[in-house]
């Protein structure tokens, strides 16, 4: 059919219409609870022997969903304002991604809640996801960006509770996560009249992402005995594995505000516990690209991991080539083709344009 001026109006009203609903649909896509997690640290109760003549102390318990939800929350309400990049909603904030997998981690039931508002220390995921809640935290408490009330965390096991702690147990996540902070409360930060995707991919999001990484690297020997309790193999692979795909998805500099973590969340997230008997792309009540996107990662194997990352720095080694490198992530599950066209066009421009000097997207040794 020929394509005519009414024709392109209506498919553009249509679209217009598209947009429109998925930006009014977006309040109801925040994590689960999180009109009901605390804003500030004043939100949270005080210390049962806390006294009148006491500096107040407010308790938080990071092994609460609710109580971890609010780390989260009120790191996206004092980090916004020194983004420039971002609206007045808080939805284009690039930590948003750190609370959208908590809470998919919640709904799915891989925090072991079973439908109490509890975190269980068995859970393997939830214990990744403390050093992704409680480090940035407490290192924006660190630099001066949360200056509120002050507070105590609840302790359980061998989790680092305070900031001296979590530098003693984690250094160099610590190091990277107040380096990311402490660029933010630069008063001439990447000062621009204009801030545009390169900008917020050198600025903001590598330095974000090298924290990130960095703390799953540090993370993950010190919950390894935990893996033993995900509740099918299927599953423990799965973890590990998105574990090792998190490196991929930050030397790409992936955008995590909320709306684009959301599209990857629908798309390929399994919406809950895998079982020995999922056979991907075989699994049923699972969505289609859920199903590619489980079966692509199982036909990965472990031993090839460091070679991968080694052909991968090469093709996210500066802005150009990353920009195909986010192409091959979106499109990799559906067709394995296209991923390859674009994987090309990566290393073309890795050649192209000049590589980053800088070190934000570099590992430590493990």
């Amino acid at each position: 059919m020929k394509m005519t001026s009414a024709n392109l109006l209506f498919l553009l009203t249509i679209l217009l219409m598209i947009l429109s609903l998925n930006a009014s649909n977006i309040n109801e896509r925040l994590p689960t609870f999180w009109n009901e997690a605390p804003s500030s640290i004043s939100d949270y109760p005080f210390a049962s022997n806390y006294s009148s003549v006491q500096t107040p102390l407010r308790i938080i318990n990071p092994w609460l969903y609710i109580d971890r939800l609010g780390l989260y929350k009120i790191l996206i309400l004092t980090t916004t304002p020194l983004m420039p990049f971002c609206s007045s909603s808080n939805f284009s904030n690039i930590l948003f991604g750190l609370p959208t997998q908590f809470g998919w981690q919640y709904d799915s039931n891989r925090l072991f809640s079973n439908g109490t508002k509890q975190i269980s220390t068995d859970s393997w995921w939830a214990s990744a996801n403390y050093y992704l809640s409680v480090i940035p935290f407490l290192a924006a408490v660190d630099v001066g960006i949360i200056r509120q009330d002050s507070f105590e965390l609840v302790r359980r096991e061998d989790f680092c509770a305070n900031s001296t702690e979590c530098f003693h147990q984690v250094p160099e996540t610590m190091t990277r996560w107040r380096t990311f902070f402490s660029n933010l409360l630069q008063a001439n930060y990447c000062r621009s009249n204009s801030f545009d995707d390169r900008i917020i991919d050198r600025c903001y999001l590598g330095p974000m992402w090298s924290a990130h990484r960095v703390t799953i690297q540090q993370a993950l020997p010190l919950i390894a005995s935990k893996v033993s309790l995900l509740p099918s193999i299927t599953e423990q692979r799965f973890g590990i594995d998105w574990a090792n795909l998190v490196d991929f998805i930050g030397m790409a500099r992936e955008n995590t505000n909320l709306s684009n973590v959301l599209i990857y969340q629908d798309q390929f997230f399994p919406k809950r516990l895998l079982r020995n008997d999922d056979h991907p792309p075989n699994c049923p009540d699972l969505s289609p690209t859920v199903n590619q996107g489980l079966q692509l990662l199982f036909s990965i194997k472990p031993e090839w991991h460091p070679e991968m990352i080694k052909l991968w720095t090469r093709a996210t080694c500066n802005y150009e080539s990353r920009q195909d490198a986010q192409h091959v992530l979106q499109i990799a599950a559906i067709s394995k083709a296209t991923a390859v066209k674009y994987y090309t066009e990566a290393i073309f421009k890795s050649h192209l344009y000049k590589c980053d000097q800088n070190d934000v997207f570099k590992t430590i040794k493990k």
